[in-house]
């Protein structure tokens, strides 16, 4: 846990640096951020219900992690291999897990303001009714934690994709195809309930899917024991296997000795 703590303070002040230098760029990737959300919300509002537009409003700020979340541990694994200081930092006191994590954590929190902001801004143009999440404390309350898993869930999944980037190198290149797959079938674009049978089996192997039925089952009044049950059981298979492939990548890497890309 100490080693956690001193890697996320290391990896804080990189940011607040790299974030110093860049600032206009992050900007504008903000405002680019909220016209790409404002449009697509705008768009699919007719497919849903007054409670499916509540859904999809708050499934569309999550998915704003999608993109740090599955390609995140990965870069920076890239990023080590390039520069040839893997070998030097896994044979350190901090386990590199330990590093990831940390890392995984600011750049989670970084994105949580940037999601907090277009919130804001998508929230004041398009009003959306989201009065029953504010009913009780109770359901305000598993709303949160729902959040908290579907982020926990795609930042697992970044962990098990970085684990075979690990093995197979390429497979960082894939996770763009994955960030759409999850958009357009998890049920936040389209209702969940409209897909194919076959197309509805898929979508339920998808990081977000689980969450999103069980956001959708709160506000209902669904299933909810169901789907909550289900998101949980679905991240933590999600976070041990990501676990165990990340072990195992890391035999393999010191067994055939290829700690960086030349």
């Amino acid at each position: 846990m100490v080693s956690v703590m001193k890697a996320i303070k290391a990896e804080f002040f990189k940011f607040y640096f790299d974030l110093k230098r860049y600032l206009f760029n992050y900007i504008v990737g903000l405002i680019s951020t909220a016209i790409f959300l404002s449009g697509l919300y705008w768009a699919v509002n007719s497919l849903f219900t007054q409670s499916g537009q509540a859904v999809a409003f708050v499934g569309l700020l999550l998915w704003l992690f999608t993109p740090s979340a599955l390609s995140d541990a990965t870069s920076h694994l890239a990023e080590e291999r390039y520069l040839g200081t893997l070998e030097r930092i896994s044979i350190t006191k901090t386990p590199f897990i330990h590093i990831l994590i940390a890392r995984n954590i600011v750049h989670c929190l970084f994105t949580l303001i940037q999601t907090l902001v277009v919130g804001g801004i998508l929230y004041v143009v398009f009003k959306p009714d989201l009065s029953y999440m504010s009913s009780s404390w109770r359901v305000t309350a598993m709303a949160v934690v729902i959040g908290m898993l579907i982020i926990l869930t795609l930042y697992a999944f970044g962990f098990f994709i970085a684990s075979l980037g690990m093995i197979f190198k390429r497979v960082g290149a894939t996770t763009s195809i994955l960030e759409y797959l999850i958009l357009f079938f998890s049920g936040i674009v389209i209702p969940w309930s409209t897909m194919p049978a076959s197309l509805r089996a898929f979508s339920n192997i998808l990081p977000m899917t689980w969450g999103v039925k069980a956001l959708e089952s709160l506000i209902n009044g669904g299933n909810f024991i169901g789907s909550f049950v289900g998101l949980v059981v679905y991240t933590v298979l999600i976070a041990i296997i990501s676990i165990v492939t990340f072990r195992y990548a890391m035999l393999v890497v010191k067994k055939k000795g290829e700690y960086a890309f030349y």
